[in-house]
């Protein structure tokens, strides 16, 4: 089979709330789940698995932004593989716009950057989709620990670039 039809993508039905039966199914139909769960905000529901076919099975969250960070950070890189390129994302290193207290899981915080400035695209609320409209970065921020708790404006962070600059 092509690269394209060995998988599958869901969004929604993976987390723990009443209808989210994906993790469930999974294994009724014979499918290995690597993990259904990630240490990242947004995200964390995000499972993996493949099936009996050989297909790849990515799970994806049901909150809009989640499954569009979750995608460009697992699919996108397995698409690519697939394809025979390179899987890793272009990154660059970009000055903090401002100073973020840390939450305990790893953060992609959407931005955009333009002509050398870096802006927050507001609240980052999982279920914000207007905070990915004009994102063209994810800023990477690294989880709170007993010797961090914040990271101030203007500290180099590593930015993911996914969209045009």
């Amino acid at each position: 089979k092509q690269w394209y039809q060995r998988r599958v993508r869901a969004t929604g039905g993976v987390s723990m709330g009443e209808c989210d039966y994906l993790k469930e199914a999974l294994p009724l139909v014979g499918a290995t789940v690597h993990f259904g769960r990630v240490h990242m905000k947004p995200g964390k529901p995000t499972t993996f698995a493949t099936l009996p076919t050989g297909q790849l099975f990515f799970g994806l969250p049901g909150n809009p932004v989640s499954a569009m960070v979750t995608y460009k950070l697992f699919v996108l890189p397995a698409l690519r593989v697939w394809e025979g390129r390179d899987a890793g994302p272009s990154v660059m290193t970009v000055p903090l716009p401002e100073t973020r207290l840390l939450d305990p899981r790893p953060e992609y915080i959407r931005a955009v950057y333009n002509n050398g400035t870096v802006h927050v695209t507001g609240g980052q609320c999982s279920s914000r989709l207007l905070s990915m409209r004009s994102a063209n970065l994810l800023l990477q921020l690294p989880p709170k620990s007993e010797t961090l708790s914040s990271v101030e404006r203007g500290s180099a962070v590593r930015a993911m670039i996914i969209g045009p600059l």
